[in-house]
């Protein structure tokens, strides 16, 4: 099971990811309309995806990107194209333009599926080198 956060003020975003999530299956899902409470879960609980809004009332997604923990697969979820550059820039997987349709949300969910099976290979590959 992908164990995702999804952090939006918008209740309604996080409808549409949590319907998506469902959609796509296999999916630990955890939503926050609450930035602070979203990224206190976050770094202690390691999530495999992160969907990030960027324009939220009191936080700005690309400073909190800055502070998700190392490796953490990021997927920003926002109605201003103009962020797209700065998304990459913080390293975000992919970049979903609202509204978003579920055939772009999946094609996100394909790449950072990706990325996450590739560290988890990297992850048991160390462990059994070391055991050796």
């Amino acid at each position: 099971m992908i164990k995702c956060v999804a952090i939006d003020d918008e209740p309604i975003a996080l409808s549409i990811i949590q319907e998506y999530c469902r959609r796509y299956g296999d999916i630990d899902l955890k939503c926050f309309t609450s930035p602070v409470d979203g990224m206190e879960y976050i770094k202690t609980t390691f999530p495999d995806i992160v969907f990030l809004d960027i324009e939220m009332n009191s936080h700005n997604g690309i400073t909190m990107a800055k502070e998700l923990p190392e490796n953490t697969c990021l997927i920003f979820t926002t109605a201003y194209s103009q962020y797209a550059l700065d998304g990459f820039n913080v390293d975000a997987i992919d970049f979903l333009h609202k509204p978003v349709f579920y055939p772009r949300f999946e094609r996100a969910m394909q790449k950072a599926m990706l990325l996450v099976n590739a560290k988890e290979s990297h992850t048991k590959n160390v462990i059994q080198l070391r055991l050796r």
